[in-house]
C-alpha cells in the first residue's frame, strides 16, 4: 500500500468519525444559539417590551435571587376624605400607592399628608414633598429641627412632632420648630396593622425586573459561576462546529 493510499484511508476514517460528532455539536449548538438570539432580542429592545419595568413576581425566583421581604412595613392612609393614594413604607422606601417615590438613608418611621404636601420622616430628618410625590426639601439638625424624632401628627393641617427632648410644633411654613405643649393629646400617627400581603409581595418585586433576569441568563450568570463555564464550554463547541465544518466541507472539495 502506498504511502499516499494510507493517507487516503486515514482521512476517510476520520470524515466518518468526524461526521457524528459534528452533528452531535450542531444539535447542541443550535439550541444555546437559539438561546443567545431570543435573550439577545430580548435585551436590545427591552424599552420596546418594558422588560426593565416589568417587576418578577414569582417567588422562587426572588427567592433564587435572595430578595426577602422587607423587614419593616408600614400602612398610612389618608386623614382627611380626599380621594389620595395611601402611603406605605418599606424599610428605607416611601410609596405613594404603588409607586416608589423617595429612598431614604435609613429606615423611615413615619408619613402623612399635610394641607398641600407630604411629609416623611426617619429619626433624624423630615422629608418634605409636594403633593404630586416629587421631593421639595429635607430637614434636619443643621436647619433646626429637633433631633431624635419619634412619633408625627398633623392636627388641621399642623405638623407636630414627638422627639427626645418633648413635642414640637412647625410653623405654617413648616420652616421653624418650637418646642410646646399641646392643649389636648394629639392622635400621633400609627401605622395601620393590616399591611395588603398582595403590596408586600410588590414590594419585594420592585428591587428585580425581567430585564435583569434576561441579562443573567444571556450572559450564563443566572446559575452562577458554573453556568459561566458551561457558556464557555458551549462557546468551544461552537468552534469545533465550525473547525469541523469546514475541514469537512474542504475534504469533499
Amino acid at each position: 500500500m502506498t504511502k499516499t493510499s494510507r493517507r487516503n484511508r486515514f482521512r476517510l476514517k476520520l470524515l466518518r468519525a468526524l461526521r457524528p460528532w459534528h452533528r452531535r455539536l450542531g444539535l447542541a449548538s443550535a439550541l444555546f444559539i437559539l438561546l443567545l438570539v431570543f435573550t439577545g432580542v430580548a435585551i436590545n429592545h427591552s424599552d420596546d417590551f418594558g422588560l426593565d419595568q416589568t417587576p418578577v413576581t414569582q417567588s422562587w425566583l426572588l427567592d433564587y435571587y435572595g430578595i426577602p421581604a422587607p423587614a419593616h412595613v408600614a400602612q398610612f392612609s389618608a386623614l382627611d376624605k380626599r380621594n389620595l393614594p395611601a402611603l406605605y413604607i418599606t424599610d428605607n422606601l416611601l410609596w405613594q400607592g404603588k409607586q416608589v417615590i423617595f429612598e431614604g438613608p435609613q429606615t423611615l418611621i413615619s408619613a402623612s399628608y399635610a394641607a398641600n404636601m407630604l411629609v416623611a420622616m426617619d429619626t433624624n430628618q423630615l422629608y418634605l414633598f409636594d403633593s404630586a410625590g416629587h421631593l421639595q426639601e429635607t430637614q434636619n439638625s443643621s436647619t433646626g429641627l429637633p433631633a431624635g424624632l419619634l412619633a408625627l401628627a398633623v392636627v388641621d393641617g399642623r405638623v407636630w412632632l414627638k422627639t427626645d427632648s418633648g413635642v414640637y410644633q412647625a410653623d405654617e411654613q413648616l420652616i421653624d420648630w418650637q418646642p410646646t405643649v399641646p392643649l389636648k393629646p394629639l392622635s400621633w400617627l400609627m401605622p395601620n396593622p393590616q399591611v395588603n400581603a398582595e403590596f408586600i409581595q410588590h414590594a419585594r418585586s420592585a428591587h428585580l425586573n425581567w430585564q435583569r433576569v434576561i441579562l443573567d441568563l444571556h450572559s450564563g450568570r443566572l446559575f452562577g459561576t458554573l453556568t459561566v463555564w458551561l457558556w464557555d464550554l458551549f462557546a468551544l463547541a461552537l468552534l469545533l462546529v465550525s473547525l469541523s465544518g469546514f475541514w469537512i466541507w474542504y475534504q469533499k472539495k
